[in-house]
């Protein structure tokens, strides 16, 4: 018998989408995809003619690109041509693309400009190219600077280089190129999802709108998406949110969680008709597991115009039922609502804004503020009617406000701003008070600033933190852990004390402990010079503590030789496979350093270990300013290891040089080798882009930095000229290893000396390896943005996608005592930043003994990028699944994951013993000890970052300055060079003024100091500095340096330099 079965599939595939060039997103071909035939029935059982919207589904499983292109600022630099493109992912591409219709501008790829595009493809993965090019019509030569793509549900925005003419009289005549994106100038963030918004407005007289409606979604812990607008262009702003209508976006906005607590819906007030009465919001959104999806309904019916009810045109609104939705495995879709029983409540905030009581104190400019608390903020909201006063906002008064907001939690920040109308909008504001009416919390923020365009630092818009918080103080106990201190006391003249000694400590987000006093056990007073002393103190976890310092024997020994003693001061900089020290003195002691003399001292040194090679300088100072050095051996007292550093030479400005580099033997190996560096300099082709200026480079790598070189013999007569190569041969130099960066610059000399700069390329011959920095920037005082220092990250990395799977090295030691060990099996799961990994099991077997006592037993594994790993999960469990007899155990003592992509290490010290159990719930849980960056991840993380920096000057008789005043900045990351603060135009510095600078550097990390210098010129140099603040505008991270101090030679204690440390 033969059967034959037929099997019928129906596929469907919705579209309900504009193809047009003025419509929707301007595109004229759109790739579809099939749909579950139940959502195409949902709601009408002849699903031939259901008006069933599947967008939301549609959107889920294709990408939307926001392409901005941006055409050179060049002579003839647009084109009229047709321009098309294709961008290439991991697992397809989207074809050719014809780019018609621009965002921005009617007149598309003319010279200057910047045109946005939208752009949607199905699942070609993360983009690895971009071929881009026209058609040859009409005046079709063009200069493309650059392409930026935004893939929103990716979480990542790639900047594809070009800068080059697709044109077929210019250049190569290409009139198509394949761009790559430039793995420094990649933003990876959390990546988007689709929420489909429909808005139902009320049917009553009146109740349309033709305003901008915007929307934000709040989920959990104050995660919140960015303000929307819900239409793009006044056509739509006409069309929806009409009487009676039902209006549906589809919108990809940050991921806010699974709980959307509340939402603010509002509009900017325009149009003829802004009033609007809105009746709800229902906002779906596609379920994590399974197919189908959850609607969660916002009720309001309330006016949102200044003309009805209280007068606001945003309100915040709060869940009121959820309908879920989901496709069973019988292919019906089951439907279920709840209602929402736990919505927060809203509150009411009173405001008192109190103007201070100087001259010119009152404004008559709107003010706007937002209220931030834990659980999510206000949104901005202009202060409309005083309460107590009908001008509002006068010298000494105070004006109250009523906010109704969903309740904020925790109030810990507000933001305060006017929009500089009016005549008198120059404001100073006092304090400002939020009470939360129904918890009875005050919350107080002090201001004492100006909102003005003309005084202070010339900001109308204002960030301040509570002071205080009134009634009601919740104080959590922080945990308490012992902390186990050495003091080492100098052998210096006076280095003792009879004083008691405390030390605090300072960890992750400047959390500190209290006072941990040191005083010595057996009732003694103070410390004796030399001493060593040790002390466990109780006191708060800081969590990791951010700066380690380790007590090195230093041995210093001049050679035997005539006049080989000196008198000059001596600096070291030491550094190693995890940092570098800072550059410390040396002290003579009246008897060091002499002929023939070895002269050994204790020093406190950055915990950088293993050291890698050792920098001498000298300064030429003193009655004998030479010296011969022979060696310099150190030992690290903890550890025991000895590094030699040897020199045997003159350190002297007429005998050699006054500066020395010595590589560290250990155990009779070298740890950095002597090679060759040629550095090449390529000069743009720019007009003008030649220097007549000195130039000098600093070279950074994984072993320290170069010092300082002058660029000085080229092999071209005439250096850094338009267009020219210059090569420069370094020879016999300490090996840097693999490159981060450069940082380049040039003392602004001679006729012509602004200079731009195109790349430099520098050869390590023993490496065999050529290292790139691109910088396409000026280094000028009259272009760009007036720097003549530029730091250049290297460009050699190719792109690595760090959302993929990697591997992680895990290597287990188990201890070392006669119960330790264990024959059963174990498991392990990794917890980082961005994930779980998935249950490893470490198997043991009788051919591959694991986990023997005092054993390291390595395993390997792939997994999803996890991040940084913050946690462990280990289990120990019987190869066979049998029952446990009684109580077995197996102790660790520490656990090592490295990820090998970039080689971050992260250590466990768990010094536990694991119970065996066939349960898969029954394990340990350890919190990550330590971690170690590698130089690779270090060397990706060094993207341009612009830094604001803001100078107070002190408000005393004669505090400002006319010399030169130079800043340098610390952090994480290396220092910033030393760089001037100065500003066309503008006389800097001067009494109770806050001047304003914006430096670019590459990412500086944690901030951890600055320096700030004069050159004592002018006439009158002296200089109250009150204090210094920092902020880094990418993350938008300040931090304040306070000083207070003189910078005078007359003054004080005659010093022109401070350093300045954080105020935490």
């Amino acid at each position: 018998i033969n059967y034959e079965i037929f099997l019928v599939f129906r596929y469907f595939f919705p579209c309900k989408r504009w193809l047009a060039i003025d419509e929707d997103d301007g595109q004229l071909a759109r790739e579809l995809v099939p749909v579950d035939e139940a959502f195409m029935r949902k709601g009408d059982e002849d699903y031939e003619d259901s008006e069933a919207t599947l967008g939301l589904e549609q959107k889920a499983m294709s990408t939307t690109y926001r392409v901005r292109i941006k055409t050179g600022d060049k002579k003839y630099a647009g084109t009229d041509a047709n321009v098309f493109m294709i961008l290439y992912g991991t697992k397809d591409d989207t074809g050719m693309i014809n780019l018609k219709a621009s965002k921005t501008h009617k007149n598309k790829f003319e010279r200057g400009m910047t045109d946005e595009f939208t752009v949607e493809a199905v699942d070609i993965g993360p983009p690895k190219k971009l071929r881009i090019g026209h058609d040859n019509c009409g005046s079709a030569g063009w200069f493309l600077d650059w392409v930026e793509i935004d893939a929103q549900s990716l979480g990542q925005k790639l900047r594809f280089p070009c800068g080059r003419w697709l044109d077929k009289g210019e250049d190569d005549g290409a009139i198509v190129r394949d761009l790559f994106p430039n793995l420094l100038q990649t933003e990876i963030y959390t990546p988007f999802v689709p929420y489909e918004i429909k808005v139902f407005t009320s049917d009553m007289f009146g109740a349309g709108t033709d305003a901008d409606v915007f929307i934000v979604l709040y989920g959990r812990d104050a995660v919140c998406t960015q303000q929307k607008s819900l239409c793009v262009n006044k056509r739509e702003r006409r069309m929806y949110f009409e009487r009676g209508a039902e209006d549906m976006f589809i919108v990809e906005l940050a991921d806010v969680g699974d709980v959307i607590e509340k939402i603010r819906i509002g509009h900017d007030n325009r149009g003829v008709n802004p009033g609007w009465h809105l009746d709800r919001v229902e906002i779906r959104r596609l379920l994590r597991k399974g197919k189908g999806s959850e609607t969660v309904i916002f009720p309001c019916e309330r006016w949102l115009a200044k003309s009805e009810d209280d007068g606001e045109t945003a309100r915040e609104l709060v869940p009121s039922d959820i309908i879920t939705e989901k496709l069973s495995q019988d292919g019906n879709l089951k439907v279920t609502e709840v209602e929402v029983e736990d919505a927060l409540e809203t509150h009411t905030y009173k405001v008192s804004v109190m103007t201070g009581d100087v001259y010119g104190a009152g404004t008559d400019a709107n003010v706007f503020l937002t209220i931030y608390g834990d659980q999510g903020d206000t949104g901005e909201r202009k202060l409309r009617k005083s309460e107590t006063n009908s001008n509002k906002f006068e010298r000494g008064c105070v004006d109250t406000f009523t906010i109704e907001a969903v309740d904020l939690g925790q109030v810990f920040r507000i933001k305060i701003r006017h929009d500089n109308s009016m005549m008198s909008a120059d404001w100073y504001l006092d304090q400002v008070e939020v009470l939360d009416e129904d918890t009875e919390e005050v919350f107080l923020f002090l201001c004492e600033r100006w909102l003005s365009r003309k005084k202070e630092d010339r900001r109308i818009e204002r960030v301040f933190y509570v002071k205080v918080e009134i009634r009601k103080l919740h104080i959590a106990r922080p945990f308490v852990i012992p902390y186990h201190v050495t003091i080492c006391t100098g052998l210096e003249r006076d280095a003792s004390t009879t004083s008691r000694a405390y030390v605090i400590i300072i960890g992750a987000s400047y959390t500190q402990t209290e006072r941990l006093w040191l005083d010595p056990p057996d009732g003694r007073r103070g410390f004796e010079a030399g001493s060593l002393e040790s002390f466990e103190s109780l006191g708060s976890d800081v969590g990791e503590i951010k700066k380690v310092e380790v007590i090195y024997e230093v041995t210093v020994v001049t050679g035997d030789v005539q006049n080989a003693g000196t008198d000059t001061l001596i600096y070291m900089t030491v550094f190693g496979s995890n940092g570098s020290t800072e550059e410390m003195l040396l002290h003579k002691n009246e008897d060091r350093f002499e002929r023939g003399q070895e002269d050994t001292f204790n020093m406190e040194i950055d915990d950088i270990a293993p050291l890698r090679k050792m920098r001498l300088r000298i300064d030429g100072s003193g009655s004998r300013p030479d010296w011969f050095l022979d060696q310099v051996i150190t030992r690290n007292l903890t550890t025991e290891d000895v590094s030699v550093f040897t020199y045997e030479e003159w350190l002297s400005r007429t005998r050699g040089t006054k500066i020395c580099e010595m590589a560290a033997v250990v155990d009779e190996e070298m740890m950095v080798e002597l090679t060759t560096y040629i550095i090449q300099v390529k000069t743009s082709a720019i007009t003008g882009s030649g220097t007549d200026a000195n130039v000098w480079i600093i070279i950074f790598g994984e072993n320290g930095d170069s010092g300082t070189l002058a660029l000085k013999e080229s092999n071209k007569s005439n250096k850094f000229e338009r267009k020219q190569v210059d090569t420069f041969h370094f020879s016999d130099i300490l090996s840097l290893g693999e490159l981060s960066k450069v940082r380049v610059w040039h003392d602004n000399s001679g006729v012509a000396s602004g200079w731009h700069l195109d790349y430099i390329e520098v050869k390590d011959e023993i490496l065999d390896k050529t290292f790139r920095f691109p910088c396409d920037r000026w280094l000028a005082k009259n272009d760009d943005d007036g720097q003549i220092m530029r730091e250049l990250a290297c460009a050699n990395d190719g792109y690595l996608d760090l959302n993929e799977k990697t591997k992680y090295e895990i290597c287990i030691t188990t201890g070392d005592t006669g119960d330790a060990e264990t024959k059963e099996n174990a498991w392990i799961v990794l917890e980082g930043r961005k994930g779980q990994s998935k249950e490893f099991v470490m198997e043991n077997s009788s051919k591959k003994k694991r986990f023997l006592r005092g054993n390291v037993d390595k395993f390997e594994f792939s997994s999803k990028n996890l991040g940084d790993i913050a946690g462990i999960c280990l289990g120990h469990t019987p190869k066979d699944g049998k029952k446990v007899k009684g109580e077995v155990y197996w102790l660790v003592k520490e656990v090592v994951i490295t990820e090998k992509e970039l080689g971050n290490k992260y250590i466990f010290v768990c010094n536990a013993r694991i119970p065996l159990s066939p349960k898969r719930n029954d394990f340990l849980t350890f919190e990550c000890t330590k971690s170690i960056e590698s130089f690779a991840s270090k060397a990706r993380s060094l993207v341009p970052v612009k830094y604001e920096i803001i100078i107070i000057t002190g408000d005393e008789k004669g505090a400002g300055t006319d010399a030169n005043v130079f800043i340098t900045i610390y952090g994480t990351n290396g220092d910033s060079g030393r760089r001037q603060l100065r500003q066309k135009f503008r006389n800097l510095f001067e009494r109770g003024h806050t001047d304003r600078f914006l430096l670019e550097m590459l990412d500086m990390g944690e901030l951890q100091k600055v320096q700030v210098e004069h050159d004592n010129t002018g006439l009158n140099p002296g200089w109250l500095l009150d204090r210094v603040e920092v902020t880094n505008t990418a993350n938008g991270v300040t931090t304040i340096f306070l000083c207070g101090k003189w910078l005078h030679t007359k003054r004080a204690d005659g010093q022109i330099v401070r350093v300045v440390y954080p105020k935490y």
